[in-house]
């Protein structure tokens, strides 16, 4: 079938323009409808993301790292929000507090023991809208082999669209004592609570 010239479908009648505008239209079925649901689905940007971390040390200050190598996905959906979702993998190898000794230290037994435990995880199982732009997921959290249900607080911070597809932002700032999975090495110089943040950009797929 010949699809008529934008020239011809401007010089024609009224009515002619409407009926060739719904054969265009109809000629590429769910277009639309597709391009929205892919929207729906993220990969986390790594280059444009933050894992990090920060604990007491010696309850006089506070000791900073964070997480380099990380990998996952989102789902968001804002006209359903129960639906959303977040899963995301961090390689414990890759923890990085600005000094070799204590990365080196932080690796072994005594703390993630990353040759035995080489990722931990958060995987949602629930979303519920909270405001305007928060979200709470609850999920499972697991570090060096223990798996606890956890919720966090998400906050929205925006949405971008672009020439190569939409680009969404969050960040969730949430607390863990160590020694729940396992990791009670040196109980009187660093804190037990340690308070996480994922600062997250995701690409639409």
């Amino acid at each position: 079938m010949k699809v008529a010239s934008l020239r011809s479908l401007r010089a024609s009648p009224p009515v002619t323009q409407f009926v060739l505008a719904a054969i265009l239209l109809t000629s590429v079925p769910n277009a639309v409808q597709s391009v929205s649901a892919a929207t729906n689905d993220f990969k986390i940007d790594e280059v444009h993301s933050w894992v990090v971390f920060k604990v007491k040390h010696k309850n006089v200050g506070y000791a900073f790292g964070r997480f380099n190598e990380f990998s996952g996905t989102v789902k968001f959906d804002e006209a359903e929000p129960a639906s959303s979702s977040l899963q995301i993998t961090i390689r414990t190898a890759s923890i990085d507090t600005g000094n070799d000794g204590r990365d080196k230290h932080l690796r072994s037994p005594d703390f993630f023991d990353v040759k035995q435990f080489p990722v931990m995880t958060f995987k949602s199982t629930s979303a519920k809208k909270t405001g305007d732009n928060t979200y709470a997921l609850t999920g499972n959290f697991m570090l060096k082999g223990v798996t606890k249900s956890i919720t966090v607080s998400v906050e929205h911070v925006g949405t971008a669209p672009g020439p190569r597809g939409t680009t969404i932002g969050a960040i969730s700032t949430f607390k863990i004592k160590r020694s729940d999975y396992g990791i009670d090495y040196m109980p009187g110089g660093l804190g037990d609570e340690v308070e996480i943040t994922m600062a997250l950009e995701a690409k639409g797929r």
